[in-house]
C-alpha cells in the first residue's frame, strides 16, 4: 500500500479553487464530481480513486462549488437540499450511507451582472479521513424537480492537507437519518423517527462527538414551521442534556449573493446558496469504552394545527388553507443525520508529528476538534516532573484564563477546554490562542471557537 502512495499523490495535484482560500503547498487535492448536471432528483453515484493512507494526512477539506449551464439552459432558480455522502460497504456486504456534506442551493445567481454566477463553500471533512482512502463511491444528489435544460452544475474537491492528527477519527456510526421527519402531527409523532439508540462505545475510543446536521422545511403552517419557525434541539447523552436553537439570522451576510427569491430572511438552520454547519458536541468525559452510552434527540414539542390532520382546522379562519398545497402551504418536517465520531491516538505517528515544539522538551499539539462547539481537547508533553502553566488568551494577547497543574511525572498530559474564561463566563467566536510553559520552555498554538 504504501509504494504506490507517491504515484497516487502525482496523479491527484490539481490546482485548488481560488475563491474558497489558500491552503498549504503540500497539499493534495482530489477532483471528484467535476460540473456534474443535476435537474431532477435523481442520486448520482461514481466512484473515485482517493489516496490510499489517511493516515498522512492532518486534514481533509472539500470544497463544493455549484454553478450554472450555460444557454439555453441556465439554474434551477429556487432552493434545493442537496448533499454529499459516501457509500459505506460493511464487512456482511450491507451498505451504509455517511452524509459528509449538506448544502442548499440559491435562488436566481445569473441575474443583473452583480451576480455571483457561480458559489463556492469550504467544508472541514476531517472527521471523515478513514472513510476518504483507496476506492470511494460518492453519492450526490440535490432535490431539483425543474427538469429540461435547466439544472445546476456541481464540482466537489478534496483537499487532502500533509501531516499527522495524533488524535485522529477512526470511526463514524449513524445514529439518526431522516431525510423528512413530520413535525407537529400527532398521528405521525418525529419521536418515532428520533427513538433513542445505545451504542457500544469500542474499548480503544479516546475521543468522541456526535456531530447533528439537521435543516427545517415546510411553511404556510403554525408557527410558519418547519423553514420559518424558531425551535430548540436537544441532544441527551448519558443522561446530560446539550441544547441549542436551530436558526440561521445571518443570511443576508451569505457571500453567496445577491440572489434573486427571499434568500436573505433567516431560517431554520440553513440559508439558501450556503452549506449548512454541523452542531458538534464533544461528550468525551461521558463515554465509557467497552460499555454502552444512550443518546436521545429531542425537539420543543410542537403542535400544527394548519393540517389535515387536525379535524377542527377551518380554512381561512385556522390559516389560509387546511391541506397541503405544495406551493405557500406545505408540510413541516426537519432533515436531520446525526453521527457519533469516535478518535483514538495514533501510535504510528512519528514522534512530534503535529505538534509546536520549543527547545528540547517540550511539545503542544494542536486541538480537536478545530473549529470548535462548545469544548475542545488539546494535549502537551513535558520532559521532567514538574509545574505546567496552562493560558488561553484572545487574539489580541489578553490573558482570559490561567491554570497552574502540577505533574508528578514527565509524559504526555490532555487538557479540555469548555470555551469559557476564568471567571466561567462563555466566551463568544472568534480566534484564541493557548499556551503551555513547563521548565522555562514555552509552546502555543492557535484555536477557533465558533458559538
Amino acid at each position: 500500500m504504501w509504494s504506490r502512495l507517491p504515484l497516487v499523490i502525482a496523479m491527484l495535484m490539481v490546482a485548488a479553487p481560488a475563491a474558497a482560500g489558500t491552503l498549504p503547498a503540500d497539499t493534495t487535492w482530489v477532483t471528484t464530481f467535476d460540473e456534474e448536471f443535476f435537474n431532477w432528483a435523481t442520486p448520482h453515484v461514481q466512484t473515485f480513486e482517493f489516496p490510499p493512507a489517511p493516515e498522512l494526512y492532518d486534514e481533509v477539506l472539500l470544497d463544493l462549488t455549484i454553478g450554472c449551464p450555460g444557454p439555453p439552459g441556465d439554474c434551477d432558480p429556487w432552493d434545493r437540499i442537496g448533499h454529499l455522502r459516501v457509500i459505506h460497504t460493511n464487512p456482511d456486504q450491507t451498505e451504509t450511507h455517511i452524509e459528509i456534506a449538506r448544502f442548499i442551493t440559491p435562488y436566481d445567481i445569473t441575474g443583473p451582472s452583480s451576480y455571483p454566477q457561480t458559489c463556492t463553500w469550504r467544508l472541514d471533512v476531517t472527521d471523515y479521513k478513514p472513510l476518504l482512502a483507496d476506492s470511494v463511491t460518492l453519492r450526490a444528489y440535490i432535490e431539483s424537480w425543474i427538469g429540461g435544460e435547466r439544472g445546476w452544475l456541481l464540482t466537489a474537491r478534496f483537499g487532502f492537507v500533509h501531516g499527522v492528527d495524533p488524535m485522529r477519527p477512526y470511526r463514524v456510526i449513524n445514529l439518526w437519518t431522516a431525510d423528512f421527519a413530520e413535525y407537529g402531527n400527532p398521528d405521525s409523532p418525529i419521536e418515532d423517527v428520533l427513538a433513542p439508540v445505545s451504542v457500544e462505545i469500542p474499548a480503544d475510543a479516546e475521543m468522541a462527538k456526535v456531530r447533528i446536521v439537521t435543516t427545517g422545511h415546510g411553511q404556510g403552517n403554525t408557527d410558519n414551521c418547519a423553514e420559518f419557525c424558531y425551535k430548540w434541539h436537544s441532544l441527551v447523552a448519558a443522561g446530560e442534556t446539550f441544547t441549542h436553537y436551530l436558526w440561521r439570522p445571518d443570511c443576508a451576510q451569505n457571500p453567496c449573493s445577491p440572489q434573486g427569491g427571499t434568500w436573505q430572511y433567516p431560517r431554520a438552520g440553513w440559508c439558501p446558496g450556503d452549506k449548512v454547519d454541523p452542531w458538534d458536541n464533544d461528550i468525551t468525559r461521558l463515554i465509557t469504552p467497552g460499555e454502552p452510552l444512550l443518546l436521545d434527540y429531542n425537539i420543543q414539542p410542537y403542535f400544527n394545527a394548519c393540517g389535515p390532520h387536525n379535524p377542527a382546522c377551518v380554512d381561512g379562519v385556522t390559516c389560509t388553507d387546511c391541506d397541503y398545497n405544495y406551493t405557500g402551504h406545505t408540510r413541516p418536517g426537519f432533515n436531520v443525520n446525526a453521527q457519533l465520531i469516535l478518535y483514538r491516538r495514533d501510535l504510528t505517528a512519528a514522534p512530534g508529528a503535529g505538534e509546536a515544539q520549543a527547545p528540547a522538551g517540550l511539545r503542544l499539539g494542536q486541538n480537536h476538534p478545530n473549529p470548535f462547539n462548545p469544548t475542545t481537547t488539546f494535549y502537551y508533553r513535558i520532559a521532567a516532573p514538574g509545574a505546567a502553566v496552562l493560558t488561553i488568551s484572545s487574539a489580541g494577547g489578553r490573558e482570559l484564563l490561567r491554570i497552574v497543574r502540577d505533574h508528578g511525572a514527565a509524559g504526555t498530559y490532555w487538557y479540555q477546554w469548555d470555551g469559557r474564561d476564568g471567571r466561567g463566563r462563555s466566551l463568544p467566536s472568534g480566534v484564541y490562542f493557548y499556551q503551555v510553559e513547563s521548565s522555562g520552555r514555552r509552546a502555543a498554538r492557535k484555536m477557533i471557537l465558533l458559538q
